[in-house]
């Protein structure tokens, strides 16, 4: 766990709370986050919960807790295509370290151990942060209106609603190596003639990091 550096805070409108969202970064001292965009809807105003413990998943959590600190934020950037929302703090007090994040796609192998560190219950009001070990189960290169290729990994993790946005972290060496998208399923029970190959199945998606560390530079 010492290898751990992301940060994981959840993602609150004005009146409830969304998603995780993890610290990449800075602009002119200014902490930059990343989320995802599904959870977001129609919300127009936006705040980075500050719990008791900062965001150190290492330490212990009091729960349930009535109300926290948090930080105004404004979302500068919208990704549609890679369901990422970014938000740059209005404030530059926090100062912890940034995640390495990972952009060797190719050095990621199919059974590596990762883990999922987030607020999977932050939709039902939930505060406390939880880390759960997965696997990759597969790396796939999603296939956007027929030009653009989007890699992804697929891990074995259910998420739950709050999960979206959760950091996930390469064990060995605590670079993030994404954040969590949200677990589908397919459209239709696949099947040969009349029989039913699948059903009641799904797979959590997990939008790679480099797109992160690409979207950083613009900033």
């Amino acid at each position: 766990m010492q290898n751990i550096m992301a940060i994981v805070l959840p993602l609150a409108s004005t009146d409830r709370l969304l998603a995780s969202s993890v610290l990449v970064g800075q602009k002119d001292s200014f902490p930059i986050f990343v989320s995802t965009l599904h959870q977001i809807g129609q919300c127009t105003e936006f705040k980075i919960g500050i719990p008791p413990h900062s965001g150190n998943i290492a330490a212990i959590q009091e729960y349930p807790i009535d109300s926290i600190q948090a930080i105004d934020v404004d979302m500068i950037k919208a990704d549609p295509i890679h369901d990422l929302a970014f938000f740059k703090g209005r404030t530059t007090d926090i100062q912890v370290p940034f995640p390495k994040i990972n952009i060797d796609f190719n050095g990621i192998s199919v059974g590596e151990e990762l883990l999922v560190i987030g607020y999977p219950y932050s939709t039902l009001g939930s505060f406390l942060e939880t880390v759960s070990i997965t696997n990759v189960s597969a790396k796939g290169r999603r296939i956007f209106m027929k030009t653009i290729k989007i890699d992804e990994l697929i891990i074995s993790h259910q998420t739950l609603q709050g999960s979206s946005g959760s950091a996930v972290v390469k064990r060995s060496d605590g670079s993030l190596c994404g954040v969590v998208r949200g677990t589908l399923a397919p459209p239709n029970v696949v099947s040969i003639g009349d029989i039913p190959l699948a059903s009641d199945t799904n797979v959590t998606y997990v939008t790679f990091s480099s797109i992160i560390n690409e979207t950083l530079k613009t900033f």
